[in-house]
């Protein structure tokens, strides 16, 4: 065979070939998946996927983040049981407990008999006042599974609000035993020891507690309420700021915070934690009531006088008062505590406006603290001075 045809045979077989493998391609595309040819999408995550980026987020400190994937592995399984204790858990821990009992009851109608379920109803019901039921889901929960060290921690905080102190100290030795390194078993031990009044002992548990999750603010100001107990001022300080800091909007951690400052004489830094308090809690009465004996204590008369201070704490806590069925009068002043705190604010809302040379508006709060305590010595004596219209405390 010549050169050129040779080269022609060659020529025709790769034309073939060509032709060949355009049809086998266009077979193909008639069949592939639009997706084919593409990067193919990330998965979708998973709920373990999300309870796996909560825990590493609560792990750092970041209980936002915690919370929001712990609501959005619920979200993916909301008839799962197991999805449910993890966000009650931190959002008891984090100060939060109206919204953790909301979740609780949607668990608890899901799966009333799931141990872990009963195990943080009982904490959460403890924490409501419902201590009865509490120690029967208690009991329940650790029948159902007698391994389990946090259901017994639970057990043993409620049989210590029954005023069962053998009972508690026995059940938070057994969560002790089951699992040492657990921190809800050393923070029932430490409640137990602080029910028993062995506040150096709770301390020491409380510590060990944070050692093992330093993100319990509920255990901070466990563990800053028991320092005061024992005069350790500093200490008090420091857990109370390491809470502050955790959940840096919560009214009731910051109206601790402040009022200790005030109790230790800072009065600048009372305010201005109060005050803060007061931005995120603006109808809480006890916040207003620090804020106002702060401010009074300041000589700030013009600020105890606005509408957001001391007259708003006296309105809500009578409404509290009254939708419990309570009165603040001479015969219950003796048995209901807050209708102290009720007296003190009026009567220093009423000497602000005395200082302001504001008589006409003192009168009524000087009559409303006598009115519930009749032998009020403030009261008494603004009274006088604005009939006298002349002299000052």
């Amino acid at each position: 065979m010549s050169r050129r045809r040779r080269w022609l045979f060659w020529l025709v077989l790769d034309l073939l070939a060509l032709v060949a493998l355009v049809w086998i391609d266009r077979s193909l595309g008639a069949n592939r998946s639009p997706s084919m040819g593409r990067p193919s999408p990330s998965p979708t995550p998973s709920a373990d996927d999300y309870i796996r980026q909560a825990e590493a987020a609560y792990r750092a400190g970041d209980l936002r983040r915690a919370e929001e994937g712990y609501r959005l592995a619920l979200s993916l399984e909301p008839e799962n049981p197991a999805r449910y204790p993890p966000l009650i858990r931190l959002l008891a821990f984090s100060n939060r407990l109206d919204e953790a009992a909301a979740w609780l009851e949607r668990a608890r109608q899901l799966a009333p008999e799931d141990p872990a379920i009963l195990g943080i109803a009982t904490l959460i019901l403890d924490w409501q006042g419902k201590i009865p039921e509490a120690i029967q889901a208690g009991e329940q929960a650790v029948a159902r599974a007698p391994d389990s060290g946090p259901l017994y921690a639970y057990l043993a905080e409620a049989y210590a609000d029954a005023h069962r102190p053998q009972a508690a100290l026995a059940a938070a030795q057994k969560a002790l035993a089951l699992d040492p390194e657990h921190p809800d078993a050393h923070r029932a031990l430490g409640y137990v020891y602080e029910t028993l009044g062995r506040y150096a002992e709770a301390m020491a548990a409380y510590r060990e507690a944070l050692a093992r999750d330093p993100n319990m603010v509920i255990v901070w100001l466990a563990l800053g309420r028991n320092a005061l107990a024992l005069r350790q001022t500093s200490v008090a300080v420091e857990a109370f700021q390491r809470a502050a800091a955790l959940r840096p909007e919560d009214p009731q951690v910051l109206d601790e915070l402040g009022w200790l400052y005030y109790n230790m004489g800072r009065l600048e830094d009372a305010q201005q934690t109060l005050e803060r308090a007061r931005e995120h809690g603006p109808e809480d009465w006890r916040i207003l009531y620090h804020l106002g004996v702060t401010l009074y204590a300041r000589r700030r008369y013009e600020e105890v006088v606005q509408e957001d201070s001391l007259s708003r704490g006296i309105a809500r806590l009578q409404e509290i008062l009254q939708h419990e069925g309570k009165a603040c009068t001479p015969e219950t002043l003796s048995v209901e505590p807050r209708c102290a705190r009720l007296v003190e604010m009026a009567y220093i809302l009423g000497l602000s406006q005395y200082y302001l040379g504001n008589c006409e508006s003192a009168r009524p709060w000087f009559e409303l603290a006598l009115s519930i305590s009749p032998q009020e010595e403030n009261a008494l004596k603004g009274l006088q001075w604005c009939e006298k219209g002349s002299g000052r405390p």
